[in-house]
């Protein structure tokens, strides 16, 4: 190993060692946080560090999250009765989304009682950044919810939908015949990885050619995260050229 390879090693992993070794420092101190005030519970379970722990203290929370769950920062789940909301099996949620499952808006108004509805997550299906999901919806199972979108009816098994109100655009095999055209236009574009929190299967899988075609794209190792764990990336790639 020459020279420089050695130093990006060094460099990105002695990063990774102080991180890790920080971080399990933080959780610890975080946890007793968590613990002792509710109210810490409730911004952890938003933004903490770490995804598996966001999860945990969502459901410790009473928020029903399933297996291979994918939650960005800033998630705010129903506060007021977090075990109505269902987040199904291989659900991927980004940032800044919200979910409700109470309605107590006419009772601030006039003598209303408060409505609490099930709200529910469906599995495989993909929630978009800032969106809404108000009480009592459905999105149903592959299906997907655009970006800034306010959902407030049921969004049926393999659409997506968007808008304020949220309305179907497409379905999700138009979806992939669309990107699947796009990838083959501007290959330069795209970059294959790993998603651990992909299902396994899906109604759609016969739509997708592009390996059986023999097609390749970038490896999302060329991708870079602005932090010196581009170091190692760095160093790996190094290697990779050498071999080929």
């Amino acid at each position: 190993m020459d020279a420089k390879k050695m130093s990006l090693y060094a460099r990105g992993y002695w990063f990774l060692g102080r991180n890790i070794l920080a971080g399990k420092i933080i959780n610890k101190f975080l946890d007793l946080l968590a613990f002792l005030d509710y109210r810490m519970l409730i911004l952890l379970s938003m933004w903490h560090p770490d995804m598996e722990t966001r999860i945990r203290y969502l459901r410790k929370r009473g928020v029903h999250v399933g297996e291979h769950v994918h939650i960005d920062f800033g998630l705010m789940i129903e506060f007021t009765t977090p075990q109505s909301v269902y987040i199904e099996d291989y659900v991927a949620i980004a940032y800044g989304a919200q979910i409700f499952a109470h309605d107590g808006a006419p009772g601030d108004l006039v003598d209303l009682p408060m409505k609490v509805t099930e709200t529910r997550i469906g599995y495989n299906s993909a929630i978009g950044g800032y969106s809404v999901i108000m009480a009592g919806v459905t999105v149903g199972k592959t299906s997907g919810v655009v970006a800034g979108s306010t959902v407030t009816k049921d969004v049926p098994d393999g659409k997506i939908v968007g808008g304020n109100p949220a309305k179907v655009l497409f379905g999700v095999d138009d979806l992939i015949l669309g990107w699947e055209a796009a990838m083959k236009a501007n290959p330069e574009l795209f970059y294959d990885h790993d998603n651990e929190n992909r299902a396994p299967s899906t109604p759609f899988d016969d739509l997708i050619t592009w390996r059986k075609e023999g097609l390749t794209f970038q490896p999302d190792s060329l991708l870079r995260t602005g932090t010196p764990f581009d170091y190692i990336l760095e160093a790996k790639n190094m290697g990779e050229r050498r071999k080929r």
